[in-house]
């Protein structure tokens, strides 16, 4: 409530279950997504591939120099373990599908070669 008029109704809300991970999502951690789309949909669709890559130009500030932040924030390894920006909203919905696809086939894996599976 941006005017703090307290005027809305309270109300229970049920959130279905969610995994969080305990850090900000790292470049890293991108990278490997984009790698994945490049080998999954990089020859029949690259266009996929490129809508998914951070817009690097977020670093680009009227009297500021940060064109090394451009150049190199997401594609150096210095910056492996720093937070991806320049995603959308859309970018990163799609990459919290994916991951958690990646999470649930890891799982299951680990399910399917433990001792106890039946």
């Amino acid at each position: 409530d941006v005017m703090f008029d307290w005027n809305n109704v309270e109300r229970r809300v049920t959130v279905s279950s969610f995994y969080m991970d305990e850090t900000e999502v790292a470049n890293i951690d991108y990278k490997e997504y984009i790698y994945w789309l490049n080998r999954v949909y990089g020859e029949s669709y690259p266009e996929v591939v490129q809508k998914a890559k951070p817009d690097t130009l977020v670093w680009r500030e009227e009297l500021a120099f940060n064109e090394p932040y451009v150049e190199n924030y997401f594609r150096h390894p210095s910056y492996d373990d720093y937070p991806v920006v320049g995603v959308n909203w859309l970018q990163a919905n799609d990459f919290c599908k994916w991951r958690t696809d990646r999470v649930n086939e890891m799982i299951l894996i680990e399910s399917e070669n433990s001792p106890h599976a039946a």
